[in-house]
């Protein structure tokens, strides 16, 4: 039975080579609870990486003691957790650990094999130590018995190291499933870093039929484009069949992109076919269509687009002003879904769709866009709920009140980011401003305090009141202005602390004034000793350097 040796926690240290590097903080902390109510019921593992040593400092004469030190092997959660209750209490500065001997392969194999027995396994994680195997020499095959998976598997999360940053957090946060994960992982850096911003921007989640649509996009897969099975829709639109972009008719030519499907190698023809094809089943519906500036009434269908978001990157919103001109100029209404209650997800042949529709619950629209391209749609969509008569005279007035109500608000959104647009021109050009001699303003004053704050990460901001989530600055600055002092220097202590200050003067520099002033004993201690014993180092090599230039 291996013995058990409580070790204090400032000899320990995490290994570089443990694959996890992620750990959810407010589950240590539930650890750490439950170990300071129950005690710690695993020790962790750990090996000695040195041992203890005595030697004399050549520049002080002094006897120096170094204490062995120690690598966690398996328990770094454990060993985090701990170390939350040591910094509240002497009683947790030893930690029961289980000393093995170990060589660097033993224990990397020890970690690895730890983390992917866990069952909240970070999917990344698990392809960065799968890696790490593959690269020491292990068999795929090997590797797929010893963790209990198949070799598909472990080829599968393999892939996953070829994400971006940005996917790989979407990835950790669930915000698309692994599957289409290891999809967009097989594509190049610019085509990952497209789908990002493009299409989720990290602002929302991706299912994997998200993720196959863009990639069929992407890779112009004919045979998945709506218009495929109508090829010959238009005479001044060639036929994909037979044509020359089609990597279908050229043998062995593009053996990287043949397969299974058909691939357009003529970008622009493939965005200007699909963009044709969804007009041309516009203009089979026109004399159902709404035309520009009717009412609404029932019995008709109307072009819909999705209303503008706050999030819309400025080619999605060049997308969607750009449909409703063209089907403007074309003679059609549009309107903006949310001139409606709530989409209806009955399929059109539901028989339940006709009883709505002549019960005057629903409008029939013809979207014309999805999020990424041009797409023909038929849907329905519930009328918004009132109190007055539904008739079709009534309620077409009312869709038509809303849709305008929408567009009110579209222009103050416009007014808005224009507004905004001008002011940042202006405080790029307004050099004027800097040399103003005059005090601050108020205003000027609440401004840079905001900007200070924002600087700062969430747990700061939540142990100042100031919840993640609710950001109204201003009001949180104007109301507390009296704890101005505190947001200052935890700025200050912030950029003193940055991996940035060896590399730069200035900053060490105000380091020097900050502890100097702010904590003397503790300054001139370390001045001190360190003047003590650099300048009997620099001695010794100036008495050198004499020596050698007598002797030139």
């Amino acid at each position: 039975m291996a013995q058990i040796e409580k070790i204090p926690v400032m000899y320990i240290h995490t290994s570089p080579m443990n694959p996890r590097k992620t750990f959810d903080e407010a589950k240590i902390e539930e650890l750490a609870q439950n170990i300071e109510e129950q005690g710690l019921l695993q020790p962790i593992t750990v090996r000695k990486i040195s041992d203890e040593e005595t030697h004399i400092d050549e520049e002080t004469g002094e006897v120096v003691s170094v204490e062995p030190r120690y690598e966690i092997v398996c328990g770094e959660r454990r060993f985090r957790a701990w170390n939350m209750l040591a910094k509240k209490s002497d009683k947790y500065n030893e930690i029961p650990c289980i000393v093995r001997e170990m060589t660097d392969e033993q224990a990397f194999d020890a970690m690895i094999t730890e983390n992917l027995q866990r069952q909240d396994v970070d999917p990344v994680e698990e392809a960065i130590a799968f890696s790490l195997l593959l690269e020491n020499g292990n068999a795929v095959e090997d590797i797929a018995v010893r963790f209990g998976k198949s070799i598909r598997f472990i080829q599968d999360r393999v892939k996953l190291k070829g994400l971006i940053p940005e996917l790989i957090d979407m990835l950790r946060q669930e915000l698309i499933p692994i599957s289409g994960a290891m999809l967009l992982a097989k594509l190049d850096i610019d085509a990952q870093k497209e789908f990002y911003n493009e299409n989720v921007n990290g602002e929302s989640a991706a299912s994997i039929s998200d993720i196959k649509e863009y990639i069929d996009d992407l890779f112009c897969v004919i045979d998945k484009a709506q218009f495929f099975s109508e090829d010959n829709f238009s005479d001044s639109i060639p036929s994909c069949s037979g044509c020359i972009n089609n990597t279908a008719n050229h043998g062995c030519l593009f053996y990287e992109m043949k397969g299974k499907e058909q691939k357009c190698i003529n970008r622009e023809c493939f965005e200007k076919k699909q963009q044709e094809y969804v007009k041309y089943r516009v203009m089979k519906e026109a004399d159902n269509l709404v035309k520009k500036g009717e009412p609404l009434t029932f019995g008709k269908s109307v072009i819909l687009i999705e209303s503008p978001k706050s999030w819309d990157n400025e080619n999605e919103k060049k997308r969607k002003e750009d449909a409703v001109r063209m089907y403007n100029d074309i003679g059609f209404e549009v309107v903006y879904d949310n001139v409606f209650d709530h989409q209806c997800w009955y399929n059109e042949g539901d028989e339940r769709i006709a009883e709505k529709l002549e019960n005057n619950e629903l409008y029939r629209c013809i979207e014309v866009l999805n999020y990424r391209r041009p797409e023909f749609k038929v849907s329905f969509y519930y009328l918004k709920k009132s109190s007055s008569v539904k008739g079709a005279c009534t309620v077409s007035k009312q869709i038509e009140a809303e849709n305008i109500r929408q567009k009110i608000k579209r222009n103050k959104e416009l007014m808005v980011e224009k507004s905004t647009e001008t002011m940042r021109k202006w405080a790029d050009d307004m050099t004027d401003y800097t040399s103003k001699s005059d005090g601050m303003t108020l205003n000027e004053q609440t401004i840079l305090d905001v900007l200070v704050l924002k600087n700062f990460g969430y747990q700061f901001l939540n142990s100042i009141g100031l919840k993640t989530g609710q950001m109204d600055m201003v009001k949180y600055v104007t109301d507390n202005a009296k704890d101005r002092n505190r947001w200052y220097r935890e700025f200050i202590r912030t950029k003193l602390s940055e991996a940035s200050v060896m590399y730069d003067s200035q900053l060490k520099e105000l380091q020097n004034m900050l502890f100097s002033e702010q904590y003397p004993e503790k300054y001139n201690e370390m001045t001190s000793k360190l003047k003590s014993a650099y300048s009997k180092k620099e001695e010794k090599m100036n008495e050198r350097l004499k020596e050698l230039e007598s002797e030139q």
